[in-house]
């Protein structure tokens, strides 16, 4: 079987209680950005403003995030398909799922879930409105697989289609308008934060070295990203490396998914900083309970990247941060913190002997400086109320026919 549906909780989407139904479509519901900013937007009461209703439809099978959506009573459905291209069968629930949930806008998640939501607007049997999200950054379109190559150029191709397109970064709207998007149709929210949840914290020091075993002394460098080429891991690993032969004790800590089954070449770097001064861990969703422990947050990404969430949640907790230019990291770090160029070890290397050579006091002060940023420029009140203004202005064009009342949700099965 190709994939099964599946349907936790809810009724349908605006059901016949007058509330205004907003299908959210994502390629999947593991650890990642788009991921972790979409269930942080609907848990947020701001989103439910106006009496707006969520639902989120998986493509693939539901991720961890899937029970933090269920757990703010938001229904979630998959299509628990491959990671492969779509087959008819597919698109046949997809088209089942949006028929039945019946809303009055979808919004797709990331390059395949704004394809899925075309497909899903086309085939309603009510008009909706479509809107799309761009999380991603297109320096040079050659450096992304073939697959994503021919998804970002069909989106171009059908970005009339969406009434908005809303980026996480200015670099991506930039980027994706060269490639033929039609800038008219694009505008920028940026990812939001819950200051009270990700804040400062002076036990989360001792908390964090109990959780990953770290031995007292030294300065905690941390990496919080999926494994993955873009990001770059093995550039911060050299970038280490030089910076503890300038006489920096430091502690290299990288968490993520597959962070811990480094493939052989990243295993051979690694083994060039002493075993119990670097730590290893899969993906967690307990960051927010250890983040503020950590002394230096660093990110090491060579492309691909719009808004960093680790580096906001970084900033948020009074942690400083180091990042290479990519996306809008520039933008977001502005003066609290620093920016080295893609690639460069060297430049990473020194940023890190600065930031050590500040010591404690220092850093403190430069993390002041980071949360206030993220507090007046990207709280999640901000960045919800902007999604729920465009959802209302949206969605109110398609109000549902007096009397109405979708099917009650149910499973499908193949």
């Amino acid at each position: 079987m190709r994939g099964a549906s599946d349907q936790s909780g809810g009724d349908a989407a605006g059901a016949g209680d007058g509330r205004i139904g907003v299908l959210h479509i994502i390629t999947g519901l593991n650890v990642g950005g788009a991921e972790t900013m979409l269930a942080r937007l609907l848990a947020h009461p701001a989103t439910r403003a106006g009496g707006l209703r969520h639902e989120v439809l998986s493509l693939l099978p539901p991720g961890p995030l899937a029970d933090r959506l269920r757990s703010a009573d938001i229904p979630v459905h998959s299509l628990r398909m491959r990671r492969s291209l779509p087959g008819p069968r597919d698109m046949l629930r997809l088209i089942r799922h949006v028929r039945r949930i019946r809303p009055q806008l979808i919004h797709g998640w990331m390059y395949h879930g704004n394809l899925a939501a075309t497909v899903g607007q086309l085939a309603a049997t009510r008009p909706c409105a479509l809107m799309w999200n761009i999380r991603h950054s297109v320096a040079d379109l050659a450096q992304e697989p073939p697959n994503s190559q021919r998804v970002i150029r069909l989106g171009a191709r059908l970005s009339h289609r969406p009434v908005t397109i809303i980026c996480n970064s200015h670099a991506a709207v930039e980027q994706h308008g060269a490639l033929g998007y039609l800038p008219e149709r694009m505008q920028v929210i940026g990812n939001g934060f819950d200051c009270d949840r990700f804040a400062p914290d002076r036990a989360a020091a001792q908390r964090l070295r109990a959780l990953f075993q770290i031995r007292s002394g030294g300065v905690i460098v941390a990496m919080v990203a999926r494994a993955h080429p873009m990001k770059s891991v093995d550039m911060l690993v050299k970038a280490v490396i030089r910076a503890r032969e300038m006489g920096n004790d430091i502690h290299l800590l990288l968490v993520g998914d597959r962070m811990d089954e480094p493939g052989p070449e990243l295993r051979g770097l690694l083994a060039n900083i002493p075993p119990e001064r670097r730590t290893l861990s899969g993906a967690r969703l307990d960051v927010a309970n250890w983040l503020p422990g950590v002394d230096i947050v660093a990110l090491s990404s060579s492309w691909g990247e719009g808004f960093p969430n680790i580096v906001g949640e970084a900033m948020a907790c009074g942690v400083p941060c180091i990042a290479t230019d990519v996306g809008d990291a520039a933008r977001v770090i502005g003066q609290t913190g620093l920016v080295v160029p893609p690639g460069d070890e060297r430049a990473m290397a020194q940023a890190l002997d600065r930031l050590v050579r500040l010591g404690p006091s220092g850093r403190e002060l430069m993390g002041i400086a980071a949360r206030k940023r993220i507090r007046d420029n990207f709280s999640i009140q901000r960045i919800a109320t902007d999604y729920a203004d465009l959802y209302l202005r949206h969605a109110g064009l398609f109000p549902l026919p007096q009397g109405s009342r979708p099917a009650e949700p149910k499973a499908l099965v193949a």
